[in-house]
């Protein structure tokens, strides 16, 4: 299997953190669309761990971000415990045009509705407190299934902004599967994976209906080359969606990036946090 890289994306974001909080019960918005500041978020959708941990790590490595007025800002839980209860916690300054913001679901769930749920409640909120003309989404692991299954479930929804560009670091879609016998990367690639599972059957029978303007990212590790693996996701796994979008007309790309850090420490890797930096940001 080649190994494919490319890609530079239009711009959006850089950081400072703020001791301010904001939550979900703040009623201090604007009462005119046309009053409320202007942003472009990035949400950083953590893995089936629940903790934005994992997506603060990334965020953190991406700073500075120094060609547009990007900075971290809020971080938003949607607690799948409480019926998606949103807790969001920081503030986006005014300066701040293109905000990168962490998602968690607070307990751990690889489930694409779940995170779908929460996610559409965490834009729900950006919507009401801010004039958002487009978002962009960046999934690692199970938050990969998440973006993707979000991206699904408001297409046909006006309430929500469409999303501009999706990264994908070591998504999970297919639920883990690996090749199988007599089968190749490049029939995944082509075709899609033999064994699909109901999470995947659920992208493959709905792909349709996401925009074919949104670019697209899949980013996996390449940690074992031999079981092509990036120890947890196999490759076959990151990359059976492609065909799907590809088919969809997105302008969508693949990539194995070299790694020597198991899937957990994914978000860590600086060759993928470049990667991510670059097709998200523009920056050179």
């Amino acid at each position: 299997m080649g190994i494919f890289f490319l890609f530079l994306g239009r711009g959006s974001q850089s950081q400072a953190k703020s001791n301010k909080t904001e939550t979900s019960t703040t009623t201090e918005h604007a009462s005119q669309n046309s009053d409320k500041q202007v942003i472009y978020p990035t949400i950083y959708i953590t893995g089936s761990g629940g903790s934005v941990t994992s997506v603060d790590w990334l965020v953190d490595r991406l700073m500075p971000i120094q060609n547009v007025t990007a900075k971290k800002s809020l971080v938003m839980i949607a607690d799948i415990t409480k019926n998606y209860q949103l807790k969001v916690t920081g503030q986006v300054s005014k300066d701040n045009k293109y905000p990168l913001i962490e998602f968690g679901t607070g307990k751990g769930t690889d489930s694409g509705t779940v995170f779908s749920k929460g996610l559409q409640r965490a834009v729900a909120y950006l919507t009401e407190h801010y004039r958002v003309p487009w978002i962009n989404l960046v999934g690692f692991s199970s938050g990969g299934t998440g973006a993707i299954y979000y991206m699904i479930d408001t297409a046909n929804s006006s309430k929500f902004p469409p999303v501009n560009k999706y990264a994908s670091l070591d998504g999970e879609y297919n639920k883990e599967v690996k090749l199988q016998a007599g089968e190749t990367l490049a029939d995944v690639l082509k075709r899609g994976p033999l064994v699909k599972t109901a999470m995947y059957n659920y992208i493959a029978d709905n792909y349709n209906k996401v925009s074919n303007k949104t670019e697209m990212m899949l980013l996996e590790g390449d940690f074992n080359t031999a079981q092509q693996t990036d120890n947890t996701i196999p490759w076959a796994d990151s990359f059976s969606i492609y065909h799907l979008f590809k088919e969809n007309g997105n302008d969508i790309t693949t990539t194995l990036y070299p790694t020597k850090m198991k899937h957990g420490q994914a978000p860590k890797n600086p060759i993928a946090v470049k990667y991510i930096k670059d097709f998200i940001y523009g920056t050179p």
